[in-house]
């Protein structure tokens, strides 16, 4: 109905009334699309440049801090594995006695019989800062002692 009346009015317009009737629907889309799509896009260019100055700057951050993590692990990693391993058990306060340890050269089997498990993940941590190992293979089990756990770790470079 709506559209046989707008069909009928169109077959009335004159050629020229016709252009003009383009003419003024093509400004009326430019406009709407200048609004909606053009106008947003740029207004939001300043943003969007701040925003990406900031991710690159965030970027090299952490690129400056891996770099600077590889440098410190680089030097204790040419230290045998079973001595890196001695040594953190030492500055950990975990009695040689206490530990079972064999070493292949690459990898390191440590067992610890009974340690304390709020001392167990410092010696982790410090273990890989400090002489660049971390851990292949954990196996880490409750004892009856509350806090006391049974590790069977396997430790590589």
């Amino acid at each position: 109905m709506f559209a046989d009346a707008l069909g009928a009015r169109w077959s009335g317009l004159a050629a020229r009334e016709r252009r003009f009737v383009v003419a003024g629907a093509f400004v009326v889309a430019a406009a709407i699309a200048y609004a909606l799509l053009w106008q947003p896009i740029v207004a939001d260019l300043p943003r969007a440049k701040r925003d990406a100055a900031s991710a690159e700057l965030r970027l090299e951050r952490a690129r400056a801090a891996a770099l600077a993590s590889q440098t410190r692990g680089v030097a204790p990693a040419d230290a045998p594995i079973d001595a890196a391993i001695r040594a953190g058990l030492a500055k950990a306060g975990i009695a040689a006695a206490d530990a079972t340890l064999e070493s292949d050269g690459t990898r390191a089997t440590l067992v610890l019989a009974s340690v304390r498990f709020d001392a167990l993940v410092p010696l982790l941590g410090a273990l890989a800062r400090d002489a660049a190992l971390h851990v292949v293979d954990a196996t880490i089990t409750a004892r009856v002692e509350p806090g006391s756990v049974r590790a069977e770790l396997t430790l590589a470079r």
